[in-house]
């Protein structure tokens, strides 16, 4: 069944419960040209809702993009294509069921009645026109999308004959709600984005994060929100469509968001391994840019510390002592000096136990030395403290779950992630 509502006045606020932030793909474009071609994505929201907007980005070129059909339903299981057909409700833009995203821009639906449960998983389905010749997207998506010929925008299944681990076009959801809701946005590198997770599985360190949040009734008033985009650097003012800085990229990625209140943020390793005469005083620097927007915004940002990287091929001691001498700044720099609101010391929960130069050797993605594995994500997302987000300071009020014990954790033998790129 196919139900709609057109945009209405609405009195209360919007609150994002799921986004993806948008840059070049045009080192990864969809494995087929998607003009007349249906495109299934699967996301995973955070906050509950029953009125729903979604946002597209066509930002990166300058052709048009025309979305002819939209159709989102809940989905049937991750990695099956697959959506529960009596949920499929109809997109609309202005009360139409197709539009055209202009060249560099974006476009928000109007607002549909659709209803999510906390922490679930909805199919996006969009049949294209014409489309753009280098896609806006995100491609470590760490999901399948599904691609068939033709406008089949409601059909049950799709096959897995064209199917790619990578997201375009679809930017945010949002819920509207006239109750408390506000964002937490883990904002980072490849190691935010996810680069070691297994595919479908879910099991980025923000997605550990939502998971406990959720345990907690007094804490479900947040969405959780991942803004990694692997290969980028936190410092630098300029912004580079494909390999975009946190510093560049933070009114785009943060603050275009709805209701963010609080930033988890892990950023700095490329800079100190790919940056060209790079200092930690110019990290530093980037980091009080973000924390000064962050509060002009009432925004509070935390920060995790970096971590070890000592068996990566790029390592030697100058990149290190950077490494030093910014968890330093993380750690014990106050706000009121510029610091950050509080911090996470991911380094010390990952290093490894005989040396604390290295990444713990279970936990490390292809022998790296850089990127964790899936049960290392699970050690970050499991390693914060959970009344950083209560209505006081360290409220003691917060039960904060029970420390993760990684040597009881299962190895799935799942696909591990698949994405290219290496940041």
């Amino acid at each position: 069944m196919v139900n709609t509502i057109f945009a209405v006045p609405l009195s209360g606020s919007y609150c994002t419960t799921w986004s993806a932030s948008q840059y070049s793909a045009v080192n990864n474009p969809p494995p087929v040209n998607l003009k007349g071609h249906s495109l299934r994505q699967i996301v995973r929201t955070t906050h509950e809702g029953d009125l729903l907007r979604f946002h597209f980005s066509n930002f990166v070129d300058a052709n048009p993009l025309e979305l002819l059909s939209v159709h989102v339903a809940l989905s049937a299981g991750q990695g099956t294509g697959k959506i529960v057909s009596e949920t499929d409700t109809v997109i609309t833009f202005n009360g139409s069921e197709s539009v055209t995203i202009p060249g560099n821009g974006d476009i928000v639906s109007d607002t549909i009645e659709f209803s999510i449960e906390p922490l679930t998983e909805i199919a996006v389905t969009i049949y294209f026109g014409e489309v753009p010749e280098v896609w806006t997207g995100h491609p470590g998506a760490r999901t399948f999308s599904y691609i068939e010929d033709g406008n089949v925008v409601s059909k049950e299944t799709f096959t897995h004959d064209n199917k790619t681990d990578r997201w375009y076009s679809l930017a945010a959801i949002d819920v509207y709600t006239e109750e408390e809701c506000e964002a937490i946005v883990c904002f980072g590198d490849s190691i935010t984005d996810g680069r070691g997770t297994i595919t479908d599985k879910q099991n980025r360190w923000s997605d550990i994060l939502a998971n406990r949040i959720y345990s907690v009734p007094e804490l479900q008033k947040y969405s959780i929100l991942n803004a990694g985009i692997g290969g980028s650097s936190m410092a630098g003012v300029n912004y580079d469509l494909v390999w975009p800085t946190g510093q560049a990229r933070f009114e785009k990625d943060i603050l275009r968001l709805s209701g963010v209140k609080y930033i988890v943020m892990l950023y700095g390793i490329n800079d100190i391994i790919y940056g060209k005469n790079m200092t930690s005083t110019k990290i530093i620097g980037a980091y009080k840019d973000v924390i000064e927007r962050s509060h002009q915004n009432g925004i509070k940002v935390i920060a995790g510390t970096v971590l070890p990287f000592g068996l990566h091929q790029d390592w030697n001691e100058e990149r290190e002592q950077i490494r030093v001498e910014i968890n330093d700044f993380i750690m014990n720099v106050p706000v009121e000096e510029g610091g950050f609101d509080g911090h996470i010391d991911f380094a010390a929960a990952m290093g490894d136990p005989e040396n604390s130069l290295y990444l713990n050797k279970q936990w490390n993605f292809e022998d790296d030395g850089l990127h964790p594995n899936h049960l290392g994500y699970e050690v970050i997302g499991s390693s914060i403290d959970l009344s950083f987000f209560s209505e006081g300071d360290n409220d003691s009020d917060v039960e904060v779950d029970e420390e993760i014990n990684v040597d009881n954790v299962e190895v799935d033998s799942a696909e591990e992630d698949s994405a290219d790129d290496t940041n």
